[in-house]
């Protein structure tokens, strides 16, 4: 007897999955809404922390490396909303790490659909907008002493919002391919202090203080620098050409192609817990 293979679902059905299953976790969430508040206040002012110091440092030197406060804040701004963009719909990559321990990614493989379409359809976690409001706030500061001063001009805007958007495309390349590790190593979670916490906070920062070497592993195999300080560097006349604007959307093609590989691959070699 001819077995015939179970027809993949289409687009628009996969799609409609999708809203029906994100809609279901954001009523979840809702079901706490003091929590939900309470958390995203929280993470808010302290996830905020990393400006304040940077204030600090600018009230008694006045700039880091010839950027000043409003030109710092732009990095900040840009980096931070598109980190908030990320968690807000990846939240289940970054717990990725239980899905290998407790055994969980086989329940998303007997689903008719792409694992990664599955996982990252369980959860979105609307309190993680927090993150992206620390950087809508720092550029309600920023973008008009910017502008008045004549550093932005108000067509440039666009490019900023462009930024933004590549600056969560790489936070989510970089995310993939740190839980892909998980089919190998299992434990990510000290990996992605290193590949995730700590480079996202280099970029709060001109590049320019940092040596060479980790300027590079900013603009390369760890591409955060590549979504906010390239274009921001360009716009703000600190260096560099029309490129600078086109580099950011180069790096999150080829990012998106290097870590959906890592993720199939990792597919093949998973194996089960057996639990």
């Amino acid at each position: 007897m001819e077995v015939k293979a179970r027809p993949k679902p289409g687009f628009r059905a996969a799609l409609r999955l999708y809203w029906i299953l994100a809609s279901a976790s954001v009523r979840a969430t809702m079901q706490y809404k003091f929590d939900f508040v309470t958390t995203s206040i929280i993470q808010a002012v302290t996830g905020a922390f990393d400006y304040y110091l940077i204030g600090v440092i600018l009230w008694k030197f006045d700039t880091v490396a010839g950027w000043d406060i409003f030109e710092i804040g732009l990095l900040f701004a840009v980096s931070k909303i598109g980190l908030g963009i990320y968690r807000v719909f990846s939240e289940e990559l970054e717990q990725f790490e239980r899905y290998m321990i407790r055994g969980d990614f086989d329940s998303v493989l007997i689903r008719p659909y792409p694992s990664l379409f599955v996982l990252m359809s369980r959860k979105v976690d609307l309190s993680r907008f927090a993150l992206a409001l620390q950087g809508i706030g720092v550029a309600a500061i920023s973008v008009p002493r910017l502008l008045q001063t004549g550093q932005l001009t108000w067509g440039e805007l666009g490019f900023l919002a462009m930024a933004c958007l590549a600056s969560a495309v790489l936070y989510f390349v970089v995310g993939l391919a740190t839980a892909s590790a998980a089919f190998w190593i299992v434990r990510i979670d000290e990996l992605q202090v290193f590949t995730q916490n700590a480079p996202a906070t280099a970029t709060l920062h001109p590049l320019e203080i940092y040596p060479g070497w980790l300027r590079a592993v900013l603009l390369s195999v760890l591409p955060f620098g590549v979504g906010n300080y390239v274009p921001i560097a360009y716009l703000l006349e600190k260096g560099g050409t029309w490129m600078n604007l086109v580099w950011p959307i180069v790096a999150c093609v080829a990012g998106l192609a290097i870590s959906f590989r890592l993720w199939h691959a990792g597919e093949h070699a998973y194996q089960s817990t057996g639990s």
